[in-house]
């Protein structure tokens, strides 16, 4: 009978599958005649050298922006471990980062922006380097929220290499709470995810911390 555990598997794979986008050069132009008049109702000129391919820039920069939805599946390119103290070995805790990323938040569609830092205790299976900045990349470029992007980032690793343990540290300004609402311009969001013996071990995630603060 399937676990939980099955199906949060199931759900990280799925999201990782390839999921091309298309659309159609008659939906675009329908979608940049509906951005085309939202503009002009909200005061922009669009008749200038400057504007009048704005409409189409703003779908275009859209639409790159989201490219996450189209999935990686070479993130499940795994490499055997490189300690060889059996089964079980554990040799020390990776961490890779900072990793910059973009996000459109999901709530008004507004960019918030920081850094990722993913550490994770290798057992079987370890991860080519460049792979993290395509696992924050693939999550990032979605309408998201910083708590589902960590999680995300943290439950894909906790897949993919089944480690001992994953601590995932994320970092961001939310321009939806400084260019309306509260106005706050000078305030950081900072989120942490723990899987495995991070969770478990206060130590481990001290010295994770201290990693992500000597780079920082």
């Amino acid at each position: 009978m399937p676990t939980e555990h099955d199906a949060e598997e199931e759900d990280v794979r799925a999201s990782l599958a390839l999921h091309p986008r298309s659309i159609s050069e008659e939906q675009m132009r329908r979608y940049e005649g509906w951005i085309a008049e939202i503009f002009t109702a909200f005061g922009l000129d669009l008749h200038t050298p400057g504007t009048e391919a704005t409409p189409h820039r703003f779908l275009l920069a859209l639409f790159h922006s989201t490219a996450g939805y189209e999935g990686d599946p070479k993130l499940l390119r795994t490499f055997p471990r490189e300690c060889k103290g059996g089964p079980d070995c554990e040799v020390s805790q990776l961490v890779e980062g900072p990793i910059p990323y973009y996000a459109l938040c999901e709530h008004h569609a507004l960019p918030f922006h920081g850094r990722a830092y993913i550490g994770y205790i290798a057992h079987e299976r370890i991860l080519g380097l460049s792979k993290f900045t395509r696992l924050v990349r693939i999550f990032s470029e979605r309408f998201t929220v910083q708590e589902r992007l960590g999680q995300q980032i943290a439950d894909t690793v906790d897949v993919v290499l089944k480690p001992h343990g994953v601590a995932v540290y994320l970092d961001g300004e939310h321009l939806c709470s400084q260019m309306r609402g509260i106005r706050e311009t000078s305030s950081f969001t900072r989120t942490t995810f723990w899987r495995g013996h991070y969770a478990e071990n206060a130590s481990l995630r001290t010295e994770f911390l201290e990693h992500v603060a000597a780079r920082r």
